[in-house]
């Protein structure tokens, strides 16, 4: 059997080039189903999400967004910025390669950050209660409701193949 050629290796090149480009397309696709399907948003973590996130979206889009806003105004801790949060990572890193290993300096790393998410759960849930407070007898019911609705949600946010109903209506 007689070998392919290329007359030139301008040709070549366009053709490994283009062989890259959809081997790279391919395993972005596949690394994003991984994500998609396996990481934090479903698959076998999906109870790994915040414990939270199901009170906070129930809320009407307004609550929702004034809990956000004052989340956003309370945190004049800037330890648990998205900097600081990444210096932190960085840190841990920094511990993981350590020769010899540290145990106590990645449990220092690991404190800072388990520190610094208690600090925006604490501001978010003071955020929320406030908006709580302010809801009358009937609103709170009816919040319940959704919560509750919330939970029993199956994947994509559907029971029973129904379209979930929208916060606040």
């Amino acid at each position: 059997m007689a070998g392919f050629a290329f007359k030139s290796t301008k040709t070549l090149r366009w053709a490994l080039g283009l062989s890259l480009g959809v081997n790279l397309l391919v395993l972005g696709l596949v690394a994003g189903a991984v994500y998609r399907f396996d990481g934090p948003h479903g698959g076998a973590m999906r109870h790994m999400r915040d414990y939270g996130t199901p009170y906070v979206m129930a809320l009407p889009e307004e609550r929702r967004r004034a809990v956000f806003a004052d989340a956003r105004k309370g945190r004049e801790d800037k330890s648990v910025s998205r900097a600081a949060r990444r210096a932190l990572y960085q840190e841990a890193l920094t511990a993981i390669r350590a020769e010899p290993f540290d145990p106590a300096e990645a449990r220092r790393v690991l404190d800072l950050q388990r520190d610094a998410t208690l600090t925006v759960q604490q501001t978010v849930q003071n955020a929320w209660l406030a908006e709580l407070a302010e809801m009358s007898a009937p609103e709170r019911a009816a919040y319940a409701d959704r919560v509750e609705e919330m939970l029993k949600r199956g994947k994509k946010g559907k029971r029973d193949g129904a379209t979930p109903p929208k916060a606040g209506k």
